[in-house]
């Protein structure tokens, strides 16, 4: 008897955890963004300091890109800011930053078959 109470005690704590309904669960979830101070630079920078920034973070990767001539932040992927990039010479980029500066570059191509968000580079301006 003596240990049949504390069981029955322990059940009913266990019933009372999780076991809700998936929906109500998700909208219970706190969400922190972190900071991301370079990728806050980038945006209020002229648009042609935004280029060379962009254009540094490709070529620091060990890509080559004569010149970019547009670009643009794109969203947030998981903790890091997505932004894109044309360089004249070598085509889209996809420029992944992180909240402590680290700095990841893949090919817009790539971008599918790696699982990652497409790009969606802004159209070259009207001549």
């Amino acid at each position: 008897m003596k240990l049949g109470i504390p069981l029955v005690a322990l059940g009913l704590l266990c019933t009372g955890c999780g076991g809700g309904d998936a929906e109500q669960s998700s909208q219970n979830v706190t969400r922190i963004k972190a900071a991301n101070p370079v990728s806050d630079q980038l945006k209020g920078m002229t648009e042609i300091y935004r280029y060379l920034g962009l254009r540094r973070a490709i070529t620091d990767s060990g890509q080559r890109c004569k010149k970019v001539d547009r670009g643009a932040y794109q969203e947030d992927y998981k903790t890091m800011a997505l932004w894109t990039a044309h360089c004249t010479d070598t085509g889209d980029w996809a420029i992944f930053i992180a909240p402590n500066a680290d700095v990841q570059v893949r090919r817009c191509g790539h971008m599918e078959q790696l699982g990652l968000p497409a790009c969606r580079v802004s159209p070259a301006p009207q001549s």
